[in-house]
């Protein structure tokens, strides 16, 4: 027999919770709970999904799916023989690269005494040079002014052309390119129900489903309803249609008939204890382990639809 260290976990739920860490690590919450729900799917007895999955529900705002998803770990790796401090390790955020060191600086060239004199006297040579040159210029210029003052010779004359060391045209301004604008933030997928969250004794959705298909209703789910608050069990909405009306309804299912009193007050019409919170119902049936809650839509459907459930 393995202990829970000595368990091979599946592999395809292990992958997924390889890569849901590391979008958990760069902030990346959603894309996360997507990976996170098909390794449930892939693995609905894998705990460390569950824990993790617990994680992006409390970043994304979701307390009840969180602390149901870290029951449901708690769960499986006492039943599973998991080590329950694994199951629910962090995970570690994304480390930054050390900085890259820098490159050695070339070494300064140290001239010797002889060599820095030889310098000195070349510059000084250099020096000497020009000025010789600057007053050969101004004497050449003054010999040519006083030869057109004293001949009325019109020399047109531009000592050292100061023009020539301009540019001819101004350098063209930097052309600033525009900013494109932001790219809008993709609206994020609405989080669908995990396979437990359907699960049910005696009751499932698959039961109330094909219960409603054959009162000719049809029936789509939706996504899970975070107005929903403090329950023991993940709320979710569901569309039922017929000949062109529809009605909405939030549904409730628990693991046994004797778990739904603890978040509700079941004397005639459902409604929450105190510490829950729900959105505005119309109308509220319960029967064993399902409460369905009616939020809008077509009476006649749902009078039809409340008759099939409590015929279960």
């Amino acid at each position: 027999m393995t202990t829970g260290s000595e368990r091979v976990p599946p592999i395809i739920a292990a992958s997924k919770n390889a890569e849901a860490a590391k979008l958990i690590a760069s902030g990346k919450f959603r894309q996360a709970l997507r990976v996170l729900n098909e390794a449930i799917y892939a693995a609905p007895d894998y705990p460390r999904s569950y824990a993790k999955r617990a994680i992006v529900f409390d970043r994304l705002g979701l307390a009840p799916q969180a602390e149901a998803d870290r029951r449901r770990a708690r769960d499986l790796a006492e039943s599973g023989g998991f080590s329950e401090t694994e199951v629910f390790a962090q995970p570690a955020p994304r480390r930054r690269s050390p900085d890259r060191p820098r490159a050695p600086q070339p070494p300064t060239v140290q001239r010797s005494q002889p060599q820095r004199r030889r310098l000195l006297v070349g510059m000084s040579e250099t020096v000497v040079v020009l000025v010789a040159l600057g007053g050969l210029a101004v004497t050449g210029a003054g010999l040519y002014l006083a030869a057109d003052t004293v001949r009325g010779v019109d020399i047109n004359f531009n000592f050292l052309e100061f023009d020539s060391f301009q540019s001819s045209s101004e350098p063209d301004e930097a052309t600033a390119e525009p900013t494109p604008p932001p790219t809008p933030e993709p609206t994020p997928p609405p989080v669908t129900p995990a396979p437990e969250v359907l699960a049910g004794n005696p009751f499932s959705f698959s039961t109330l489903q094909d219960t409603w298909k054959s009162k000719g209703i049809e029936v789509s789910i939706g996504a899970v309803n975070p107005a929903f608050t403090g329950f023991r069990v993940t709320p979710f909405d569901v569309t039922l249609s017929k000949g062109g009306a529809s009605a909405a309804l939030s549904v409730l299912i628990y693991p046994d008939a004797n778990s739904p009193s603890q978040d509700w007050n079941l004397g005639g019409v459902p409604s929450p204890q105190s510490g829950r919170g729900a959105p505005a119902f119309a109308r509220g049936w319960y029967n064993k382990n399902v409460i369905l809650l009616l939020r809008s839509g077509s009476q006649e459907i749902a009078n039809e639809a409340k008759t099939a459930f409590l015929e279960l």
